[in-house]
């Protein structure tokens, strides 16, 4: 073996293992931020996990275990959607951990894991540009503990998302610079694993990002094409505008070959996902009021350097007004300083010249960095931004995305790596003993940084006095104390690091230098430690006493919490207790979830239109006895701070009064939280001797009506195929007939109930329509003694179907096409990934 071989074996060794080490460091660092969760006691509940995240998951984790695959959720929304959601996350590769460990370790260990997976995905991207491992390094730290991403570990879909970005370009780099389907397809596999982990605007960002790449990005082969000699005539120049031409076709080619490669390998989801989407709050799209919810405003730049500098956690006022999505965006000033390195330094002329190629395109690139940071600024602004009315009409989808600060991670990521860029030109400054006039400049900003830090704690008392004097307190800002606080620390930290930079300049960097500089960084990200809510797992499952009241109760029923009970800005009357106790007594109808129990209502932010708008027209209703959809809903169980003892239907089974003090009468008056029962509730499905048949637009006001009787009539949309018939149900009834509806003889019973299969057994002496209260949906077929039947929309939101005199087995199957044909294109896709890439090596 020659010397040759022999330095490159042990060039590649150390290469290897410093990847290792930095892993290591990746993964402690992200395991030790989260370190007093790792017990297995502990659970993440910030924010969204509680309510939004846990209970689906815990739903369908313990669905597929039983062998019942959840495409339906039969306990929200009196019926629901479920695998067609991706937020869920069932197919997410990374999820299989449900399925090997406890659910609270399990959960816990998915969010740690992907804070681990954004750095190390970062790291692997700044690798690939040729950046120094320390610079790497720096990046994957500042990417995955900034606040950006820790803030994402309470809004779980995006978390799951986003850290696939990093990946997502890497890979389509390199698709750029050498053509070929096996890197187009690799981009197409973590788009898709992006698509599957819920985080659907992040997903529709990262195709604006490969276009903007397609754009602006520079490769080897787009800088020999700019390189080619002008000469100066027009005639001349046509091959190089050619050339460049073509050379955009091929790239907009390959960026069309990613999306035909995602909408095979997603169409398991991505179809499902469609139909509901079409059928949803959000298929219309929302309004501009809504869609601009939490925008980021300019002067939540500040947010940067000082968390929560204006106090928006303080008070709950704030919380709609302001942006509160993202708790924090500290990122300290190091990343900040670094990407100004990066984008304001020339390159070295000094570098060794089989690096001159590589180091022009990263000064090309300068504008392909810089563009992005402006695109994702401008997204975020929203209602900041003058030009964003225009992006809500005319740009598709964005007129049914919410919160247009979320598009910020475009901004992070493109920080993170810019700032990994600067730290590499830095030390290549410094090895060629370049720009003299940068030591000292970072000398002068160490010592200024020094000097104001000093001023801020001698002079504290008076600088304190002087702020407050200006209204610089809360509640216009956070308390001064607590800001003053974060303003000292970051000044120590900016000195610190201008210093270390300085250091380093001047000893061309050691490795004690990028150590100690790491080190720091580190110290100053993990300033925002403890932040995030945790619960015991044993106190977030246990059942309140409401809970193991109607959960004693087998029948088949559902429950009902008011709106004045669920909502957050509505205070409920209890003993001082914890605030997951307060959480809890809410009882949010998705915590229903946990405990398998029937709900009208739920959380989902694509839930269906009907259902939302049948919702809405019930609880708008002067009170809960102003109509009869209580019991058209099957309510059996009411949750409610409002007392409702008047209406005779309904009995008080429980009132939590435990540590209250006072009378118990004036105690029933009040926000306490109460549990009444429905004496006569109907069950799953009824039988119905009278229909009408009504306009879609005129069956919800008519079914507002006390006049509305649900255990007697159904309202449909169009006239049965049995209608026609001799003996077929009675259509007599309807508006302006005198003729009241009648009852019927017969008997429904439950036989099994599955997450989307119902069977039940009916028997009837006369026709009759079935009606079941379980959400119409397209998907959902009926089998009568084994013949499919026609489905028919009936009271505006439910199922019903003409059954003849006699006993029949009545058999429900939730089946959608889409999952069927979704599934079998991205089986095809799979396969055609496969045989591509055993091609490739048989070539």
């Amino acid at each position: 073996m020659t010397n040759e071989n022999i330095i490159k074996n042990i060039k590649t060794r150390w290469v290897k293992s410093t990847d290792f080490l930095v892993g290591l460091a990746l993964f402690f660092a992200a395991f030790v931020f989260f370190y007093d969760v790792l017990g297995g006691e502990l659970l993440l509940t910030e924010r969204d996990l509680g309510p939004y995240f846990i209970p689906p998951r815990f739903f369908w984790v313990d669905s597929i275990r039983q062998g019942n695959f959840p495409l339906w959720n039969p306990y929200q929304f009196s019926g629901h959607p479920f695998f067609a959601n991706p937020q869920h996350g069932i197919l997410y590769p990374l999820n299989v951990l449900f399925f090997l460990f406890p659910f609270d370790t399990a959960f816990n260990a998915i969010i740690i894991l992907h804070f681990f997976l954004g750095g190390l995905f970062t790291y692997f991207f700044l690798k690939d540009l040729k950046a120094n491992s320390a610079g790497a390094l720096v990046s994957g730290l500042i990417f995955m503990l900034g606040g950006y991403l820790l803030s994402l570990h309470s809004l779980l879909t995006i978390l799951l998302s986003v850290v696939w970005t990093p990946l997502i370009m890497m890979f389509f780099r390199r698709a750029l610079d050498i053509p070929g389907l096996k890197n187009e397809i690799f981009v197409a596999i973590f788009m898709s694993i992006s698509f599957l982990g819920g985080g659907i605007e992040i997903v529709y960002g990262n195709f604006f990002v490969l276009l903007f790449m397609v754009i602006f990005y520079s490769t080897s082969y787009m800088t020999s094409v700019e390189d080619k000699p002008r000469r100066g005539k027009l005639i001349s120049s046509l091959p190089i505008y050619w050339g460049r031409i073509k050379f955009l076709s091929e790239r907009l080619r390959s960026l069309l070959v990613v999306f035909i490669l995602f909408l095979f390998l997603s169409a398991v989801q991505l179809f499902p996902f469609l139909e509901l989407l079409y059928h949803s709050i959000r298929g219309s799209g929302i309004s501009y009021q809504e869609a601009t919810i939490w925008s980021f405003a300019p002067r939540d730049i500040l947010l940067f350097f000082l968390p929560d500098a204006f106090g928006y956690f303080l008070d709950m006022k704030k919380y709609w007004v302001t942006q509160c999505w993202l708790k924090t965006l500290y990122t300290g000033g190091f990343p900040f300083i670094l990407s100004l390195i990066f984008f304001l330094t020339p390159r070295s002329p000094l570098s060794p010249s089989g690096e001159n190629n590589t180091l022009k395109r990263f000064d090309n690139n300068r504008k392909f960095y810089f563009s992005l940071m402006l695109f994702s600024l401008f997204l975020s602004l929203g209602s900041f931004n003058p030009l964003y009315p225009f992006v809500f009409k005319y740009v598709p989808f964005f007129n049914g995305i919410r919160y247009p600060v979320k598009f910020l991670y475009i901004f992070i990521i493109v920080l993170s790596i810019t700032a990994g860029l600067g730290f590499k030109r830095l030390s290549e400054f410094s090895k060629g003993n370049e720009l003299p006039f940068l030591k000292k400049l970072l000398l002068v900003f160490s010592l200024a940084s020094g000097l104001l830090l000093i001023f801020l704690v001698l002079g504290h008392p008076g600088i304190e006095h002087f702020l407050k004097g200006k209204g610089i307190d809360a509640p216009a800002f956070n308390h001064l104390s607590i800001n003053l606080y974060h303003a000292k620390r970051f000044l120590f930290y900016l000195a610190l690091f201008f210093l270390l930079m300085r250091v380093g300049y001047e000893i061309r960097w050691k490795r004690w230098v990028e150590i100690l500089l790491i080190f720091f960084l580190t110290a100053d990200l993990f300033g925002n430690m403890g932040f995030y809510g945790k619960e015991k797992t044993s106190e977030y499952f246990q059942k309140t006493r409401i809970m193991q009241k109607i959960t004693s109760d087998k029948g088949n029923f559902r429950t009902f919490s008011t709106s004045k009970t669920i909502s957050l800005d509505h205070p409920l009357l209890i003993a001082e207790t914890s605030p997951l106790d307060v959480f809890k007594e809410k009882h949010l109808p998705t915590m229903n979830l946990l405990y398998r129990l029937p709900n009208i209502w739920g959380i989902d932010v694509v839930r269906l239109k009907r259902i939302d708008e049948l919702y809405h027209a019930f609880t708008g209703a002067a009170s809960i006895s102003a109509t009869n959809l209580v019991e058209l809903y099957g309510v059996k169980y009411i949750i409610s701070v409002t007392p409702i003892e008047e209406d005779p239907r309904f009995e008080l089974v429980y009132v939590r009064l435990e540590g209250l003090q006072g009378k118990k009468e004036d105690l029933l008056k009040a926000n306490t939280v109460k549990l009444y029962r429905n004496r006569n509730p109907l069950p799953r499905a009824w039988l119905v001797k009278d229909y009408k048949v009504m306009d879609a637009g005129a069956i919800l006001p008519a079914m507002v009506s006390k006049e509305f009787n649900p255990q007697k009539e159904v309202l449909l949309e169009e006239m049965p195929e049995q209608a026609a018939k001799k003996g077929a149900v009675n259509n007599k009834y309807r508006k302006g007939a005198g003729e009241p509806p009648r009852e019927i003889l017969g008997s429904v019973k439950i036989i099994s109930e599955r997450n989307n299969k119902i069977n039940f057994l009916v028997k009837t002496t006369e026709n009759a329509i079935l009606v079941l209260n379980e959400s119409f949906f397209p998907g959902w077929k009926v089998l009568v003694n084994g013949t499919e039947e026609k489905i028919y929309r009936a009271n505006y939101t439910f199922q019903a179907v003409p059954l003849k005199a006699g006993s029949q087995r009545v058999e429900f199957v939730y089946a959608p096409l889409t999952f069927k044909i979704g599934a079998g294109i991205t089986l095809l896709g799979i396969i055609g990934c496969i045989l591509v890439g055993w091609m490739g090596r048989r070539r």
